[in-house]
């Protein structure tokens, strides 16, 4: 992982992308795969297998020796059983509607709100088959690339109007309309939060970035090869805000929604 992004292409032509996130967003990622994708699908695309003779490289490249004590060879096999833990710990499951954005479209509505609140739907029910509730946000991340350096802004997908419509669906009193007009509003509402937070009138950042700043300024040190240095006072305290109970639930995220969307890809689907 020494580049912000590597295709691994095998020769069955099956190919994935890996990338180095502290550098990339799905939202400019997707957009290289589709870009690349355009120009593979496009008739006038040539196919000609014949091997490109690349320059050769000014300089050769050298080996690295490197030193692994013990204590590195034990921190490798417990960093490996992390991982493979982690790994058998993840379940993936692809559903497949018999509607697409097409059809959630021509209900005024848009797809990503509507897959959102579906989310939300499924998730409240495997809470309650459990005899759980909820303790914490859904985060859905939005771009923020139309800013210098933008990157990202979280859009908070549960919302008052959102449970109201939860609620809803499994309650024998209410309507077909009621349920219909419940749902559209808390579309109206994700549409709204969406939108803001695009715009840089989210929350999240700036309170992460405030977070991060108060908990670290204090003394700085300068150093030739790490540069700029920010250590902590030993007598510092961080405002009370930081230790309020609703700022700690809000900060606790129990499902993340983001997603990307390709005319290329046919799953589409989310992390949690």
């Amino acid at each position: 992982v020494d580049k912000p992004v590597q295709f691994i292409v095998f020769d069955n032509g099956k190919a994935g992308i890996m990338g180095e996130h502290s550098v990339m967003d799905g939202t400019p990622t997707v957009a290289l795969c589709d870009a690349v994708l355009d120009i593979i699908a496009d008739p006038e695309f040539d196919k000609d297998t014949n091997s490109i003779a690349f320059p050769e490289p000014p300089t050769l490249a050298e080996p690295l020796d490197w030193r692994v004590s013990p204590e590195i060879e034990r921190a490798v096999v417990t960093a490996e059983k992390a991982a493979l833990d982690l790994i058998e710990s993840q379940a993936m499951n692809i559903v497949r509607t018999p509607y697409g954005k097409a059809a959630i479209k021509s209900f005024g509505c848009s797809p990503d709100a509507w897959a959102q609140m579906i989310v939300q739907l499924a998730y409240d029910r495997l809470l309650k088959a459990l005899g759980q509730r909820r303790q914490g946000g859904t985060y859905e991340a939005a771009t923020t690339r139309k800013f210098l350096k933008g990157r990202t802004e979280a859009i908070r997908v549960v919302s008052a109007e959102s449970d109201a419509w939860v609620q809803s669906m499994d309650d024998a009193n209410a309507s077909v309309e009621d349920k219909k007009s419940l749902f559209q509003t808390a579309v109206k509402k994700h549409g709204s939060w969406a939108r803001m937070s695009g715009n840089g009138l989210g929350i999240d950042r700036h309170l992460l970035g405030s977070y991060q700043y108060l908990h670290w300024i204090g003394s700085v040190s300068w150093n030739v090869s790490t540069g700029l240095k920010l250590v902590k006072k030993p007598d510092e305290r961080l405002p009370e805000m930081y230790n309020d109970p609703v700022y700690q639930r809000s900060s606790n995220w129990v499902l993340s929604t983001s997603a990307v969307f390709s005319k290329h890809f046919r799953p589409y689907g989310w992390r949690s």
